[in-house]
């Protein structure tokens, strides 16, 4: 603010700057000159903190008018007039993208749509896209996306040729998980952990136990102050942009914010807090509420972590979330999850364990309740054969193993299997 009312004195009065004038004397000259004039428009840009303009405001009174922009949505008390900004429209963001990729005139802009829904419709990220294709007339928005997809640290904080560095979408996060983290440590690490599940309706339940509740809450409040989560107290639930979600999960060696031991941490602290909030069962109507507002979540974490960090909570999480599925006659999906839970109980707890003869089980009833009994009975044989070599036979999953592969042999004559 110093800096900025002492320029501003020495672009009204040039003859102040050849003395020996220190900036705060010549602040004060420019307060007094905006005091004394009328007409006047001072922009205030990207201010952080309110109190840092509140005695330019109040020594200007009415005289002349700011605009004042912000990344914090609150608090601004006694503000007139404040105007929320969101993100684009889709058609929006898309003639932006094209009014700048085209400077140059005409180019092959496939992919242009898909490009923009990708960055959420965020005007700079757009931006930042637009110019770096505007320099690169052989890289079509689909190339983008693709480097996008496989380069997402560097794409993120790769502008084009004369982008100033600090207006890349990457280094505005992070200048801004600066300032949060500074007032709050915590904020950084719940963001990171929101990062996982699905950007809207986030049950806000899904971060219980990871602070106590008034840290949690003062974490969530810093949060949202800065725009970062968008909370909806009629249903108790949170919104993350989803290029806020992408650039939180993303490992950057240049980022401590995005180090790749604290994004490992919160992905696996979502795996559990998702584990943690499913229902105990998932054949009662009772609890398909409950299942139906965690399963895109679940959805999201699967599709953006890989396999090979999967553990065993992950296993047990898609398990049961494939019996459910199961339950809803998702055959597809549940055939998907309950594959890559056996494949991750096999590498991380061998294929002895209880848990893993467990998942085989519930793959060979995905694959029975899909009519598929030549995949199904193979995997029911193995199962019962393992759990007689390992557990015994009056073993109780013994027992259902040995049943259900019964009931898959008989099921050409009807008969219903069971699943675990």
């Amino acid at each position: 603010m110093q800096q900025g009312l002492a320029g501003l004195a020495g672009a009204l009065q040039p003859v102040l700057t050849t003395g020996a004038l220190p900036d705060e004397a010549l602040a004060e000259w420019a307060m007094q000159w905006l005091g004394s004039h009328t007409g006047w428009l001072l922009i205030l840009d990207n201010v952080s903190n309110p109190a840092d303009i509140a005695p330019l405001l109040a020594r200007a009174g009415k005289r002349g008018r700011f605009l004042i922009t912000s990344r914090l949505a609150t608090p601004w008390h006694g503000i007139p007039t404040v105007v929320r900004l969101d993100v684009l429209e889709a058609a929006e963001a898309l003639d932006l993208l094209t009014r700048i990729a085209t400077t140059a005139g005409p180019r092959n802009l496939d992919g242009a749509a898909e490009l923009c829904a990708e960055l959420g419709h965020l005007p700079l990220a757009v931006e930042q896209a637009a110019a770096y294709l505007a320099q690169s007339p052989l890289i079509t928005p689909r190339a983008y996306l693709a480097m996008l997809d496989q380069h997402p640290a560097a794409m993120y904080r790769q502008g084009a040729v004369g982008t100033a560095p600090e207006r890349t979408i990457a280094r505005i996060w992070h200048i801004t998980l600066d300032r949060i983290t500074t007032l709050q440590p915590l904020a950084a690490d719940l963001l990171r952990v929101l990062a996982w599940y699905a950007p809207d309706q986030i049950p806000a339940t899904l971060l219980d136990g990871l602070s106590d509740p008034p840290a949690v809450n003062a974490a969530l409040g810093l949060l949202t102050a800065y725009s970062m989560i968008t909370p909806d107290p009629a249903t108790g639930t949170l919104a993350v942009h989803r290029l806020v979600q992408a650039l939180a999960r993303t490992p950057d060696p240049d980022d401590p914010h995005r180090t790749a031991n604290a994004i490992d941490q919160a992905r696996e602290q979502a795996t559990s807090q998702l584990h943690a909030a499913l229902p105990a069962t998932w054949d009662d109507p009772a609890t398909w509420p409950t299942w139906r507002t965690l399963i895109p979540h679940l959805e999201a974490l699967a599709a953006h972590a890989p396999a090979s960090t999967d553990t065993d909570t992950t296993a047990l999480l898609l398990r049961r979330a494939g019996n459910f599925l199961n339950n809803q006659g998702q055959l597809t999906r549940t055939i998907a999850y309950q594959q890559r839970a056996l494949a991750t109980m096999v590498r991380v707890l061998g294929e002895d364990h209880p848990d893993t003869l467990t998942s085989r089980n519930n793959l060979a009833y995905a694959y029975q309740s899909a009519g598929d009994l030549g995949r199904a009975i193979p995997l029911y044989e193995q199962t019962l054969t393992d759990s007689l070599r390992v557990l015994g036979e009056d073993h109780p999953l013994t027992g259902t193993f040995q049943s259900n592969l019964a009931i898959a042999i008989a099921e050409r004559d009807g008969g219903e299997p069971g699943q675990l």
